[in-house]
């Protein structure tokens, strides 16, 4: 039977069924003279939950990796007291019978002096409507107890078991971020995912052993909830006389690379050496004769592409390093680039033995650990150590990393994460209320291709993509945006770095930290036939809810030379400020992929008010006014307290007596003649009156917009979020009486605002009233709303 037992916090999962090791027990028997063993074993755990809809969806995702790197010695069992009085020699007899009857046992064991616990947590969950939450988590440090972590062989079958310990000696702190909270440090935790059984059978001589295990599936027989786990165990010998450095060349500020170019060649590559030397007082002289060098890689990532979007869509599943032939050093490359075998070896300026294999980085962010491995014409197999202030490393992680990680130790110096963990998605904007931008660490390290070139992450900044399919005439209004929003905004994508209908900027990933499905935005020019009369849209794949790059189906404007576009009408506002109504457009639209909502709700309201003077049949309250198309009177107003059309009735009065004198003979002949004359003289002028006056109906009409208190013209006036298109506002306390805006007061905006607050032609002050006041209640403070972030539910619209 061989066994495999998993611990993470209260989940216990066993599991059987790794291949049996090859080969038989008649040389187990060797194993007696094996006074020190080392060891290593890697676990890496996941597990998922992936449920509901958009309305009530709930995930969870957990990763566990870690690592026990080991050292045990023979277990000799407890002294046996010497008799008293026997003289020396027959006391040294005495000693070395004792000694050869523990050696003739049936059965060795070997317990762990020493052992470092290595690894990394990491949790994220969301569950519709109620939020979000992450953890995270890096150990190190000695286990709890060595008492049992041991190693037994059995001398007469092969037969061999070990057992690692399942808690660390000190709890280590957890940090956990809540949507829209700071990370905070929450419970401290012992736990971790590395305790382990493992047995086979050892087959000859002592050499390393390894036993590995995989399994994956379903939780509770339901595909919405599943795991995977794997792990792999080595121990081996370590012997007295000899030993094998592991050096490579700039190893500590090396990082892999991809080929943006031709994907299938390697980025850049390392060279790994092993070298065979003496211990201690050894000669170079009595070394041993070398039989192969081996080198090996294990865990190796297997991420799509070589970053996140190059290619797009990328489904390959090949290494991203790979052993290759370090010249002279032939060597035997197979299982995918993953073990080179290099049988010839030679001598350095010292008479030492050594070899060399070439690593090579085919992806940005890829990662792997090196073992190299001597063996000995004498059938001894020497597992290369590489040297370091941290302490040896038997497993070499590449590139250089601070236990199990996916994330370069130098590139977290340069950015100052040394403890991020590398699923981490939390930057910080003061001022927006949601963390993050939907790219974890990783993903910001492993980075994209914006035009042609490989850009990482802002490590200050929320990153955002945005695809521009308008030009050059779309671009100031999306620096625009990223001015306002205080995103980090690449917007230089090329159409093949950007599905157009995916949108997906995270695209190619497989096992690496990843929170969400990621999304851009893409600006397009639409034509009115597509559009319609609103001059530019934003819209969504949901209704009802605030905006977020992964249900914006992308922004359209029509051209910025478009004489039908609502940016080329001056509406009220100065020439100064109608120049940038279209840049103006782009960066409004951008703000609603990123959940920014209007100050209030949409003022669709909007009247065609016909001037009535007090002389025609229709008016029958004997002054001007005007009237809407169902007979309601209305009182309009100029902003300096003047009823409109009385001003208007003078002009219009003027303007008639012109036309009447010109007109009005032509207009009575017309009307006493024909089917529809009439030939009395009084019906005939009153016809020609009423006519005159009609022609003259839409004139003198007022028509436009009504702007709403608390709608979406509210709120701070130097808002590009706030309407400018209103052409009255009701007068407050008064029925059926308007203000006409006066020309080329309104102001578009160019900020973003932090308050609801009403201010300029909305503040208080402003007379002969605030024109729409306030914002809306939580409508306003458009700074506060911004998130980028796709793993973070949106919250309910609130304003239409």
């Amino acid at each position: 039977m061989k066994r495999f037992r998993f611990f993470s916090g209260a989940v216990v999962v066993a599991a059987a069924g790794f291949a049996q090791l090859a080969g038989a027990a008649e040389k187990a028997a060797d194993w007696r003279s094996v006074s020190r063993v080392r060891g290593v074993l890697s676990v890496d755990w996941q597990e998922w939950i992936r449920e509901g809809h958009f309305s009530d969806q709930r995930t969870f995702e957990q990763r566990e990796e870690a690592r026990v790197q080991f050292v045990m010695e023979r277990d000799r069992g407890d002294k046996v007291a010497l008799p008293p009085g026997l003289p020396p020699e027959l006391a040294a007899l005495f000693k070395d019978a004792v000694e050869n009857s523990k050696m003739d046992q049936p059965q060795g064991a070997w317990r762990a002096v020493s052992a470092t616990i290595s690894g990394s947590r990491q949790a994220e969950s969301s569950v519709v409507p109620y939020g979000s939450s992450s953890l995270s988590a890096g150990f190190r440090g000695a286990p709890q107890s060595l008492k049992d972590f041991t190693l037994s062989v059995d001398f007469e079958t092969g037969a061999w078991q070990i057992v690692s310990p399942g808690k660390l000696r000190d709890p280590y702190p957890v940090v956990v971020v809540y949507q829209g909270d700071d990370p905070r440090t929450d419970t401290s935790m012992d736990d971790v995912a590395q305790s382990a059984t493992f047995d086979g059978v050892v087959s000859g001589p002592p050499v390393m052993t390894t036993a590995t295990y995989q399994d994956a599936g379903a939780v509770d027989q339901k595909p919405t909830r599943g795991f995977r786990k794997s792990a792999r165990l080595q121990f081996w010998p370590e012997f007295d006389d000899v030993e094998v450095e592991v050096t490579i060349e700039d190893y500590a500020t090396w990082r892999p690379q991809g080929s943006i170019q031709n994907p299938a060649r390697p980025g850049n590559h390392l060279v790994a050496r092993g070298t065979l030397r003496p211990k201690g007082a050894g000669r170079v002289e009595d070394l041993p004769r070398v039989k192969a060098f081996h080198f090996a890689l294990f865990d190796t990532s297997r991420e799509p592409g070589v970053c996140l979007n190059w290619p797009l869509g990328a489904k390959d599943t090949d290494y991203d390093m790979r052993l290759a032939a370090a010249p002279p050093f032939a060597g035997q490359v197979g299982d995918g680039g993953q073990r080179n075998d290099v049988a010839a070896s030679v001598k350095d300026e010292r008479g030492r033995p050594y070899a060399e294999s070439a690593i090579e980085s085919y992806d940005f962010g890829g990662r792997s650990s090196l073992q190299v491995v001597c063996e000995l014409a004498d059938g001894r197999e020497i597992v290369g150590m590489m040297k370091s202030d941290a302490g040896d490393q038997d497993l070499v992680r590449l590139p250089k990393m601070n236990g199990p990680d996916w994330i370069a130790e130098v590139w977290r110096k340069e950015k100052n994460v040394p403890a991020l963990a590398a699923n981490a998605d939390d930057e910080v904007v003061a001022g927006q209320k949601d963390n993050g931008d939907g790219f974890t660490l990783y993903e910001e390290y492993r980075g994209w291709v914006v035009d042609g070139k490989r850009v990482e992450g802002d490590r200050e900044r929320k990153d955002f993509f945005v695809l521009n399919l308008v030009g050059s005439d779309g671009q100031p209004g999306i620096d625009l945006f990223e001015k306002l929003s205080e995103l980090k905004v690449h917007s230089r994508l090329r159409p093949g770095e950007m599905g157009e209908a995916t949108r997906l900027m995270n695209g190619n990933h497989r096992d690496a930290p990843h929170r969400v499905n990621q999304h851009g935005v893409w600006v397009k020019t639409f034509t009115r036939a597509t559009l319609g009369d609103t001059g530019a849209d934003t819209p969504m794949t949901k209704s009802g809810v605030a905006g977020r790059p992964g249900i914006t189906k992308g922004v359209g404007i029509l051209a910025r030379s478009d004489p039908d576009s609502a940016f080329n009408k001056a509406y009220n506002l100065p020439a100064q400020d109608a120049m940038f109504a279209y840049d103006r457009a782009i960066a409004h639209e951008l703000l609603h992929s990123v959940g920014v909502e209007h100050h209030g709700p949409s003022d669709s309201t909007g009247y065609s008010l016909i001037f009535i003077p007090p002389n025609v049949p229709k008016n029958k309250i004997g002054r001007p006014h005007y009237q809407s198309g169902d007979g309601t009177v209305f009182t309009l107003l100029t902003e300096d307290g003047h009823d409109l059309a009385a001003a208007t009735y003078v002009s219009y009065a003027e303007t008639m007596g012109r036309y009447r004198a010109a007109m009005m003979d032509m207009l009575i002949a017309l009307w006493s003649h024909g089917p529809a004359g009439s030939t009395d003289p009084v019906v005939a002028r009153q016809r020609a009156e009423d006519s005159l006056a009609g022609a003259f109906d839409q004139v003198y009409a007022q028509s436009g917009m009504v702007g709403l208190p608390r709608g979406a013209h509210s709120g701070n006036q130097d808002c590009v979020m706030r309407y400018y298109f209103a052409r009255f506002y009701p007068a407050l306390g008064r029925r059926d009486t308007l203000y006409l805006v006066t020309p080329g007061t309104e102001r578009i905006g160019l900020e973003l605002c932090r308050a609801v607050a009403g201010t300029g032609v909305n503040a208080a002050s402003h007379r002969p009233q605030s024109r729409y006041g306030d914002a809306a209640a939580a409508a306003g403070n458009c700074f506060s709303q911004i998130c980028p972030n796709d793993a973070i539910a949106p919250r309910k619209a609130r304003s239409p």
